[in-house]
């Protein structure tokens, strides 16, 4: 279905009220991205650590606000799916479990812990292309909006820690605590 959705984007797709052609879009992509990278090396100067805490939270309501479109679950495999298929244009992901490991999660207690990564990130395209290192805001901004669509599918409290940062991919561990929110 991922492939689906990416291979919808055609330049004879963009309605002729529109104006423009395909190549004005990506020139404005890029701006946008420049735009981006410089708001979020500003906010971590204005704000120092508290910028990362900013941009969670806006993330977070970004992602509780899209996942309305979704159906409620609480299989957090079948969520994780729809998510990619609603959410993954813009934050392509997959599951990902190390070598042996049975299935995609794990149960710790209360909580349930599945690795996602990330590979066709806007977020990272936008850090590399503006100079920025990973880690910062931007990169919280992203794990808001998936704390957010977690939450909002499945009605439980979720976090995202980072395992590892990349040029072509990032692993991050998506954690959910059964109980309510």
């Amino acid at each position: 279905m991922i492939e689906d959705v990416r291979g919808t984007f055609k330049p004879e797709l963009i309605p002729k009220e529109s104006g423009g052609n395909i190549d004005d879009y990506e020139d404005a992509l890029h701006v946008l991205m420049k735009f981006m990278g410089s708001m979020s090396s500003a906010l971590e100067q204005v704000s120092g650590r508290g910028a990362n805490a900013i941009v969670y939270q806006a993330g977070k309501r970004m992602g509780h606000d899209a996942a309305k479109m979704m159906e409620k679950t609480d299989n957090l495999e079948q969520a994780l799916d729809e998510m990619g298929e609603v959410l993954g244009t813009e934050f392509y992901y997959e599951k990902w479990k190390p070598a042996g490991q049975e299935g995609y999660t794990i149960e710790k207690g209360d909580e349930t812990v599945i690795k996602l990564l990330f590979m066709d990130c806007v977020v990272r395209q936008t850090l590399r292309r503006t100079g920025l290192p990973q880690k910062g805001p931007l990169c919280y901004l992203l794990y808001g909006y998936m704390v957010g669509a977690v939450e909002e599918v499945m009605s439980i409290k979720g976090k995202v820690d980072i395992d590892h940062v990349g040029p072509n991919a990032c692993l991050k561990t998506l954690t959910i605590k059964w109980g309510g929110k």
